[in-house]
């Protein structure tokens, strides 16, 4: 007989009504600092990981919190595939009430677990601390199974052998928290902070400071 296997909670993520064509849906995707957010204190309960992505590693957050799945800017560059644009665009909102208007998505991106390919869409998203975060459109098709104390993601296909993949152990990054435990923090009345860093003491190149091989 086999063991059980330990399961992390089921979040419903918020539903999206339909909306109109002048409308644009608000969905929660967990923003771990990352569109520009703020820096958030230290969390045990995601998951992350480096994961295969069109064959190339990625840094992963499973997040059962986002609605959809997100690619980062930097990483989308070496997707060698064109973008589309949604039909209707959405607004992807932190815990912390930000949000940004998403309407890019790469169709059928290759996210290799294991032994095991799958696929799914990826919006495209300003985000600086993981390069793909994949949410419940891609959780819930691939029945998976998030232990956050193991750390590991295991896919229960029906009719699949099952497919344990263990993500990063220890201490999660104090850059990480989860968009549920963010929220909750916040309905206690905790002040939440959004903030915009700028180097200003680089200096400024000029024309002058460029080195000259050879002047004609």
């Amino acid at each position: 007989m086999e063991p059980p296997v330990a399961q992390a909670e089921e979040q419903v993520p918020d539903i999206v009504e339909p909306v109109g064509p002048d409308q644009t849906p608000t969905v929660p995707v967990a923003m771990p600092g990352s569109v520009a957010g703020p820096k958030a204190v230290a969390s045990d309960t995601v998951i992350t990981g480096v994961v295969s992505v069109f064959h190339r590693d990625a840094s992963m957050l499973f997040d059962p919190g986002s609605t959809y799945s997100y690619v980062s800017s930097y990483f989308s560059r070496y997707l060698d595939m064109p973008r589309d644009s949604l039909d209707i665009p959405i607004h992807a909102s932190t815990p912390i009430g930000y949000s940004t208007i998403v309407n890019r998505v790469y169709r059928s991106c290759v996210v290799t677990i294991g032994s095991y390919e799958t696929k799914v869409d990826l919006l495209l998203l300003s985000m600086v601390d993981f390069e793909v975060i994949l949410g419940t459109d891609w959780l819930s098709p691939y029945h998976i199974i998030l232990d956050c104390h193991t750390k590991t993601v295991t896919l229960a296909m029906s009719g699949l052998p099952r497919l344990v993949w263990r993500g990063l152990l220890g201490h999660t990054p104090s850059r990480v928290i989860s968009y549920f435990k963010a929220q909750r923090i916040v309905e206690k009345g905790c002040l939440a902070y959004l903030s915009f860093v700028r180097e200003v003491s680089v200096d400024t190149l000029t024309v002058e400071s460029v080195p000259v091989v050879r002047e004609f």
